[in-house]
Order: structure tokens, then sequence, then C-alpha cells
């Protein structure tokens, strides 16, 4: 199921499709990010990023677990504040085959610190493991 990868967005213009790193098995065709282009995408804290991607389920799933994580020094650490129920963006259950676009606006916290190089991570669960994942490079400034 070739998943749309939320995350590395910004909302300042209009949506540009972004270079990223396939963590799954193919399952996602593209990521657009708003005011983010290329390999590199600058997210602001405290504002709202907005994803669009595409994705090929990958498997029947009556449900989706959604995570979005960032690299701070080395470690992985989950973006708080984030929904993690997929079946609240898209609609469930899935079928293996089905083409599904996937959209979604979420805001990168303010607590987050100012990191110059990160990769930020969206991985998709279904019933029967890893749906889709894509990462994408990021800074994250004020």
């Amino acid at each position: 199921m070739k998943f749309l990868i939320l995350f590395a967005l910004v909302a300042v213009a209009a949506a540009g499709e972004v270079k990223f790193h396939d963590c799954g098995h193919n399952e996602i065709t593209k990521v657009e990010v708003d005011g983010c282009s290329g390999e590199l995408c600058t997210l602001h804290k405290s504002k709202p990023v907005h994803l669009k991607s595409t994705f090929t389920a990958n498997q029947d799933t009556t449900k989706i677990e959604l995570k979005i994580t960032g690299k701070l020094n080395g470690i992985e650490v989950a973006v708080p504040g984030v929904e993690t129920d997929g079946c609240k963006i898209v609609k469930c259950p899935l079928k293996k085959g089905q083409t599904v676009p996937f959209e979604y606006t979420f805001t990168i916290p303010a607590i987050v610190p100012a990191v110059p190089d990160t990769m930020v991570t969206l991985k998709a669960v279904g019933d029967h493991g890893v749906l889709a994942c894509a990462s994408v490079h990021n800074k994250i400034e004020n």
C-alpha cells in the first residue's frame, strides 16, 4: 500500500513535492508539503504543517495507527499532539491494492527545539504490520 507520508511541512505557499526516503515497501507514490520542495524542508514551530500524499494499500486492514517521529540528537522521539488514529484521516477499512489519497495538517509544538538537520518519519501501521512509511529531511526553526 503506497502511503502518504505526512510530515516535513510548512503552511506558507503552495504545496511542493518533496524528496522522501521510503522506509516501508514502496507503498508511497509522492509526498507534498506546503511551502516545501526538493530535498530539504524547513518547518516552523507553532505553525501548521499541511501534508498531501497518495499510497497503495499493501494489505486489507480495519485500522491505521499513525506514528510521527523526529530524530533529535540521534534519538527518535514521537512528535506530541498529532492524531494517531489514521481512520480519522482516511476512510477505513482499506483493501489491498486500493489507492488512498492522504491529506493531514498538524502543528510542530513550540516545545520542540530548533534543529538544523533532522529526519521526520511518518509510519502507518495496519492490522498486518507496516502499511506505509516515509522519512523527509528537515530543519526545524522558530
